[in-house]
């Protein structure tokens, strides 16, 4: 099959895949995924003590933002590159490195810290648990390119059973956290090497003259590599800001109020999860309109999708803010038991946050979807900076409340501050040409 000839089938099957039906499969992914994460803390809660949670939850505040950093947001830029002028192995290879390199850091991470053996062991294990995760997401990329979100979203069932599953019966069989965690990477793993790989070679069968083992395994060039960390660097380092802004908090609160304090903060904030994960899958399934409305100059269409997501989020977040004042305490107490429903007060404040944090995420894709890269990584630095200020601040006077506000004052910056990102943004566009509204990412960077 020539070049052109495989580039027009992939348009095709672009066109005949909707909305409604990608909105479903990843919507469904999304939902099977976030629910698995918050049963795994609930499980913790109830087969562990909150100082195991805090262990657990520290692992994630060190182990995410590193390989969220390291993956450069290469799945963005694999499916954006409709006419696959850069091969699949490349984005592979690259992965592989900076993930391997990114796991470096993580051990030395926890030896400068200082931790104990068994909390070093905790932080690496949730390391590799997350780097599985991240080869993973490559491989997806490959999938959305081909318009596979089903097997994506299957894939992603899969791995979150099977963690949610071998979390559980590693601490029950053993009574040590270490073994739960091997469960989740052994899990990861299986569906990794048994589901991902195998259904991507799969794919490539379709495709008359390309070789299951040519196209998908890893290619080594420096220079390819070189540009894809380039182009990609600035929304990598914007997309770590935003989780470094829910992740900062757990440091301090770990150094000035221990594992315990911070086990139970964990369990009450992973309740914004399932908000997150609904905005999420909204956002993700009209980024691609919101990207061809703005690229077209179609402004009018671009603000009434942008303010129809605006609503749904402050309404999920409003649902959320009324359920914790109303019943949070037996929220609390059914999901993770009397210690956790003892600090049912802060509920109402973290539901309050993730009000902000909703509608902020839509604006992030509009954001996105507008090419304003390089304005997210000033704005996200600056939140990270006000978040730690104030966790610095609050945290010695408030406690657990203190970490809560510093994350609130930080996600009303970010909502102004992308508002403003967004009409400076729009005030200047000029409508580009309509082959130009399907450009990778580093086209969008090379003219920024």
């Amino acid at each position: 099959m020539s070049h052109q000839n495989l580039t027009l089938l992939v348009a095709q099957q672009r066109e005949r895949s909707s909305l409604r039906t990608d909105f479903s499969w990843t919507f469904l992914g999304n939902a099977v995924y976030t629910g698995s994460q918050l049963v795994t803390v609930v499980l913790l809660a109830k087969l562990t003590s909150p100082q195991l949670v805090g262990q657990y939850a520290l692992g994630i505040a060190i182990a995410i933002p590193l390989i969220t950093l390291a993956s450069l947001q290469l799945r963005l830029a694999l499916v954006s590159d409709i006419h696959e002028r850069t091969p699949f192995g490349h984005y592979l290879s690259l992965r592989l490195l900076t993930t391997g390199l990114a796991l470096l850091v993580i051990f030395a991470t926890t030896q400068i810290l200082g931790y104990g053996w068994q909390l070093c062991t905790v932080v690496v294990m949730v390391g590799v648990a997350q780097a599985i995760e991240a080869i993973s997401d490559v491989f997806y990329g490959w999938l959305q390119l081909h318009d596979r979100l089903d097997t994506i979203s299957k894939s992603m069932i899969a791995r979150s059973v099977l963690s949610t599953l071998g979390l559980p019966v590693g601490v029950y069989l053993t009574g040590n956290l270490l073994w739960g965690i091997a469960g989740i990477v052994v899990a990861r793993g299986i569906v990794l090497f048994g589901y991902d790989i195998r259904r991507a070679r799969d794919l490539t069968k379709q495709f008359e003259g390309l070789s299951r083992n040519d196209a998908l395994k890893p290619r080594w060039n420096s220079k390819v590599q070189r540009q894809l960390i380039w182009f990609n660097s600035p929304l990598g380092i914007a997309t770590v800001l935003v989780s470094l802004n829910f992740t900062i908090p757990r440091y301090f609160v770990e150094h000035a109020l221990g594992e315990r304090a911070l086990g139970i903060f964990s369990a009450i904030s992973c309740i914004l999860a399932a908000g997150s994960m609904a905005a999420v899958s909204l956002g993700q399934s009209a980024f691609s309109r919101l990207t061809k409305a703005y690229g077209t100059g179609n402004l009018v269409q671009f603000r009434s999708l942008i303010a129809k997501l605006l609503t749904l989020g402050a309404a999920m977040g409003v649902c959320g803010l009324l359920v914790a004042k109303v019943a949070g305490r037996e929220v609390l107490l059914i999901l993770f038991g009397p210690e956790y429903a003892e600090r049912a007060d802060l509920l109402p404040w973290m539901m309050a946050v993730g009000c902000v944090v909703y509608v902020s995420q839509f604006l992030g894709y509009g954001m996105t979807a507008a090419g304003c890269y390089r304005p997210q990584v000033v704005l996200f630095t600056l939140t990270n900076l006000t978040v730690a200020a104030h966790c610095y601040l609050l945290i010695p006077r408030l406690g657990l409340l203190g970490a809560i506000l510093a994350m609130l004052i930080a996600t009303i910056l970010q909502f102004v501050g992308s508002i403003i990102i967004l009409l400076r943004n729009m005030r200047k566009h000029v409508p580009v040409r309509s082959e130009t509204v399907e450009a990778s990412p580093t086209d969008v960077f090379v003219r920024a």
